[in-house]
């Protein structure tokens, strides 16, 4: 039984998953505190990194085609340890929703408007997101289209305008990066802005052509992790070594841009956009989250879900973390090994199947 009635392009899918990875750019910050201006190269050896599990998520999904991560773990793992493996996938897609609402209150509260409340904040974005879920995939889809052309098309014409204040030597030395910091900084950025999409093994039933997902996701991750890799060249070239001190190496590299007293004041647009990307990936985590509770508890529907779901997404943004420095802390040291259970699961689930031999 299909839970939702919307179908989506294999087109559409590339734009969200691209979409989905632009929204963990605020990662780059936490890995900028351990690789400095070796950055960029944890973004490209991390992009690398997640490839192959992609792979084996869209591996996953065409050994058993029209079914969710739910009916999979169902088939794969029986009647009884399926529902506690789905049950704590589940759980891991509501807590990343949580955990990326806590950014975005804390990037409102901290830029934009200091005199707020912060749950004030994640409850007017939360509703903006539980919105978009109820009415379905496609419109979280076709809205990401446009949202991810837009954000691209800024990130090149901020780095363009930026030209003429970069510094190569900001880059230098090369790969004097010490093993054990490249192995830390490939790892948060495989984990964390990549090898999250494996939330897509609930929407991939979804999309018209399932034959074509194996292109869409690869050149989805490319194009959000190209995307990232730009970012993160631009504000190195721009600041330096000083870029690791701050929350947000893009807003204060865009703060520079001046030309002629009149392209002037742009860290509002890049706010924005950073906020939009945002919203696509908490947005499609919750979407997973009720369409894996959903089928966990044979529902035929999850509209149903979606409001107490946004409730308990805004508890936890609220409740996780007192400050920043602690949700960035974390992001660094507990989150990665926290996901990757998660991420590296389905390469057992597709062992299991295939040793099982299971049908279709």
């Amino acid at each position: 039984m299909r839970l939702e009635k919307g179908i989506i392009s294999s087109s559409q899918l590339m734009f969200l998953v691209a979409g989905y990875v632009q929204g963990s750019v605020m990662v780059v910050a936490f890995t900028n505190i351990i690789t400095k201006q070796y950055t960029w190269l944890v973004v490209l050896s991390g992009l690398a990194a997640s490839i192959p599990l992609a792979l084996v998520y869209v591996a996953l999904a065409r050994k058993f085609p029209g079914k969710d991560l739910v009916q999979i773990n169902h088939i794969v793992y029986g009647p009884y340890l399926s529902k506690l493996v789905s049950a704590l996938y589940i759980g891991f897609f509501c807590s990343v929703a949580g955990f990326m609402l806590t950014y975005v209150g804390d990037i409102i509260k901290y830029y934009m408007m200091p005199e707020t409340p912060k749950f004030a904040i994640c409850i007017l974005f939360a509703c903006i997101c539980a919105w978009t879920v109820r009415n379905g995939i496609e419109v979280l889809a076709r809205t990401s289209v446009i949202f991810v052309m837009i954000i691209i098309f800024v990130i090149l014409i901020t780095f363009f305008l930026l030209l003429k204040d970069m510094e190569l030597t900001n880059f230098l030395p090369f790969f004097d990066l010490s093993l054990k910091d490249f192995i830390q900084g490939t790892h948060i950025m495989m984990t964390l802005p990549f090898c999250e999409i494996v939330v897509f093994l609930m929407l991939f039933p979804y999309v018209n052509k399932g034959v074509e997902t194996k292109k869409s996701v690869i050149l989805g991750l490319l194009i959000g992790g190209i995307s990232i890799l730009i970012d993160t060249v631009r504000n190195t070239a721009v600041l330096g070594v000083v870029s690791a001190i701050m929350i947000s190496p893009s807003l204060e590299s865009v703060r520079l841009i001046d030309l002629a007293e009149i392209i002037t004041r742009l860290e509002m647009l890049v706010i924005t956009l950073l906020l939009i990307a945002m919203f696509i990936k908490v947005s499609v985590m919750y979407y997973g989250t009720v369409l894996g509770i959903a089928r966990l508890c044979n529902l035929r529907s999850y509209r149903q879900l979606v409001l107490p779901i946004g409730s308990i997404i805004v508890s936890l943004s609220i409740m996780t973390f007192d400050s920043l420095a602690q949700s960035n802390d974390f992001a660094i040291r507990t989150g990665p090994f926290f996901t990757l259970v998660f991420e590296f699961s389905p390469v057992i689930t597709l062992l299991v199947a295939k040793i099982r031999k299971l049908p279709k």
